[in-house]
């Protein structure tokens, strides 16, 4: 394990054909254009050094990696746990077709209502977890790519809390680099930098120098 690391949390890129849809787990596609925020995401890995990308197996995720890591010919590890939380029944259906009971007692507690035939937003923090300390654990700069649910608990994790549902969800198409290790210290090879204009949002968080930048771009 290393002293020095950096972790590159990404949304996939937007979908198509979902405006007002529940779609959880469910597959759906990406709007045109989703080549360039994944060349986007390459360039901010290969900037930081990232040799591991880890995807949701969700196909809006999955296709994105698969082009990341053939053009970067790093390893690729779809894990399951970063899947989107299941909404179950509700999964294919307008918002607006759900009961306004339902949606009323999930608002009112979103850790442990569970959708008909879902997940409860505690079982997606479990596995989440999970996901987090093993990915900890490599102690090398990595990327993962996944989606509003999850990356609404990390952005939690990252700070040593356990992470809210309740938190902002961060941009489809965004990236976030975080940058772990004794204050003063550069993650990735001799020389690496993050690019200063990029093809999607990128956002960077230094802990030790309470400093954070954020950029936004033309995606």
């Amino acid at each position: 394990m290393t002293d020095r690391f950096a972790i590159v949390l990404a949304r996939h890129p937007a979908v198509m054909g979902a405006e007002g849809l529940c779609y959880g787990q469910r597959d759906v596609a990406l709007a045109d254009g989703w080549e360039r925020m994944a060349d986007g995401l390459r360039t901010v890995m290969q900037g930081v050094g990232c040799r591991i990308l880890f995807s949701s197996p969700a196909r809006r995720c999955q296709m994105v990696a698969e082009r990341v890591a053939r053009f970067m010919n790093l390893e690729l590890k779809v894990d399951s746990r970063l899947r989107e939380i299941s909404f179950g029944e509700w999964e294919g259906r307008p918002w607006s077709h759900i009961s306004r009971a339902a949606l009323d007692a999930w608002a009112a507690d979103v850790s442990d209502f569970t959708p008909p035939g879902g997940e409860s937003g505690r079982d997606l923090h479990v596995r989440v977890r999970h996901f987090w300390t093993e990915m900890q654990q490599y102690g090398q700069s990595c990327a993962v790519l996944t989606h509003g649910g999850p990356l609404r608990l990390m952005q939690g994790m990252v700070h040593g809390m356990p992470g809210s549902l309740l938190a902002p969800s961060p941009p489809m198409g965004s990236v976030r680099v975080i940058e772990q290790g004794p204050p003063g210290l550069r993650t990735g090879q001799p020389g690496s930098h993050i690019p200063s204009q990029l093809p999607l949002h990128q956002e960077r968080l230094r802990f030790g120098r309470q400093s954070v930048v954020a950029q936004t771009g033309t995606l």
